[in-house]
C-alpha cells in the first residue's frame, strides 16, 4: 500500500523548516489534491544522567506555548553531520555544557508520521559532567538543571514535564536501565 506523488511544491520554508504541498495517488487510485507534509531536520535527544543518577534538564521558554517547559537536551541534526551520536554530544554541549563519557541510542523513531517527515533518535547517555558553559542559539532561552532520575519520572506524572520527546525519553531511559 505506497501513494503516488503526482505533483510536489513547497508552499512555504524557512531555515526551521519546509511545508510541502502534493497531489498523491492512493493505492485505490482515488487522488489526494492537497496533503501538506512539514520537512523538519532529524531530531537528537539525549537522556543525560550523572555519576549520581541525576538527569540533566532544560527549563526553557517556548513561545508556541507561551510558557517554560522543563525538558531533556534536544537539538537539529545539521545537515553536514553524518553521526547521529556525535550529533547528540554536541547538541548536549552547546545547549547544556555537559559531557557524558558513553552514549548508547535506545530507540529511533517519526516525528509525526502523518505531518511531519523527520526521525528523532533518543540517546542515553552515562558519567555527565559540566565542562563548560552553555553556547545557546539566538532564539534559546533557557536554564540548565539536574534532578534525581526517580524525581524526573515523578514530574512527568505530576504534568510538570509535557514535552513529548522529554516524556518519551525518559520513559525509554527507564525501560533501558531496567534491562541492563
Amino acid at each position: 500500500m505506497k501513494w503516488k506523488t503526482l505533483k510536489s511544491e513547497t508552499a512555504y520554508k524557512n531555515h526551521f523548516f519546509k511545508i510541502t504541498k502534493d497531489k498523491c495517488e492512493k493505492s485505490d487510485g482515488g487522488v489526494v489534491e492537497e496533503y501538506y507534509t512539514i520537512d523538519r531536520p532529524t531530531v537528537a535527544v539525549i537522556v543525560a544522567l550523572t555519576p549520581e543518577n541525576e538527569v540533566v534538564l532544560v527549563n526553557q521558554y517556548r513561545h508556541p506555548v507561551k510558557n517554560t517547559d522543563i525538558e531533556i537536551p534536544a537539538g537539529y541534526i545539521e545537515d553536514y553531520e553524518t553521526d547521529i551520536e556525535q550529533a547528540a554530544h554536541r547538541e548536549l554541549l552547546e545547549e547544556t555544557g555537559y559531557k557524558v563519557e558513553k552514549m548508547e541510542k535506545m530507540q529511533e523513531v517519526y516525528s509525526s508520521a502523518g505531518l511531519m517527515s523527520n526521525n528523532i533518535h533518543f540517546f542515553i547517555g552515562f558519567n555527565a559532567k559540566k565542562t563548560q558553559e552553555p553556547t545557546l542559539d539566538e532564539n534559546e532561552d533557557l536554564e540548565v538543571l539536574t534532578t534525581p532520575f526517580k524525581e524526573a519520572l515523578k514530574l512527568i506524572e505530576e504534568k510538570k514535564i509535557k514535552d513529548m520527546a522529554s516524556v518519551t525519553g525518559i520513559l525509554l531511559a527507564k525501560k533501558h536501565l531496567e534491562q541492563q
